[in-house]
């Protein structure tokens, strides 16, 4: 267990102020500071600097806070399992959009049969990623990317990344279509913090365009929206095969014959730095891969 000064720093990071740490705490301004002046002295690290009436976290002084919040949640956690009867236990988990259709349903068909009460936040990965952080799941399972220094992830499967559009539309019956060719093209897209939007922008960006570089965009959140415009030949998109596999079965829809497009993408649980459940999640993860 942390001693009372690590707190004290992580609320510091927040508040970005002595005194709000302070009424946070219930103790005086005075004590803040010199915890925290205690915690540089003997780590012998520079935590906190000010820029006038202004205080910063240094480089050093983030990375701590962020082992210590890892830390702090990993401690709830164990000790509610402690505290918590087995089948009285709720596991919370996250996932993306795009995979709370085609995956999210055979992890909670897996995990039901040891876990009585299960929760879910579905969301973006960045979202995902978020709530990692604040402790309000576990696990998630995502696809897009994620910073490897601040959480621990098992590859469950890759997934197919394919352009998609109704065959009805006539761009779908060209051969090696280029960058050019999907310009004129109404693109469906993920909103900002999806790793489906991220994915598709990275690689436009080894083409040297940008989703921007396209005349019509149609921003949608629900991937199942996107699949049910396409259906009604409504633009263009780009998703995992699963997401369509039963559409691209019987011909509703149809995978677009883009040059250079091929791509085959990790789907991940991830998880807290370090963590003491991490043979559970790699339990988990092992039903899931195929």
């Amino acid at each position: 267990m942390l001693d009372r000064r690590y707190k004290t720093l992580s609320i510091l990071a927040t508040t970005l102020s002595y005194t709000k740490t302070a009424q946070r705490l219930f103790i005086t301004q005075p004590a803040v500071s010199q915890q925290i002046s205690s915690l540089e002295q003997d780590l012998d690290i520079k935590l906190v600097t000010k820029n006038g009436p202004r205080i910063q976290i240094t480089d050093a002084g983030t990375q701590l806070v962020q082992y210590v919040d890892r830390v702090s949640l990993e401690n709830q956690n164990v000790l509610q399992r402690l505290k918590t009867n087995s089948n009285e236990q709720t596991i919370k988990i996250g996932s993306t959009y795009s995979l709370s259709i085609f995956l999210l349903p055979e992890l909670i068909k897996n995990l039901l049969p040891s876990n009585t009460k299960i929760q879910t936040i579905i969301d973006n990965t960045d979202q995902v990623l978020a709530a990692l952080r604040q402790g309000k799941i576990e696990f998630g399972i995502v696809e897009g990317n994620f910073d490897k220094n601040e959480f621990d992830a098992i590859t469950i499967r890759n997934e197919d990344f394919i352009g998609v559009a109704n065959p009805v539309n006539t761009i779908s019956t060209q051969k090696e279509l280029t960058v050019t060719d999907l310009l004129n093209e109404t693109l469906l897209i993920r909103e900002s913090g999806s790793g489906t939007r991220d994915i598709f922008a990275n690689w436009l960006a080894t083409q040297n365009y940008q989703l921007d570089d396209f005349n019509r965009q149609v921003e949608i959140a629900n991937p199942t929206a996107i699949i049910q415009l396409l259906k009604n030949n409504v633009g263009i998109s780009f998703m995992y095969r699963s997401l369509v596999i039963n559409e691209l079965a019987n011909g509703t829809l149809t995978q677009l014959s883009v040059g250079g497009f091929k791509i085959s993408h990790p789907i991940n649980i991830i998880f807290l730095k370090n963590s003491y459940f991490t043979k559970d999640y790699a339990v988990i993860a092992a039903k899931l891969t195929k």
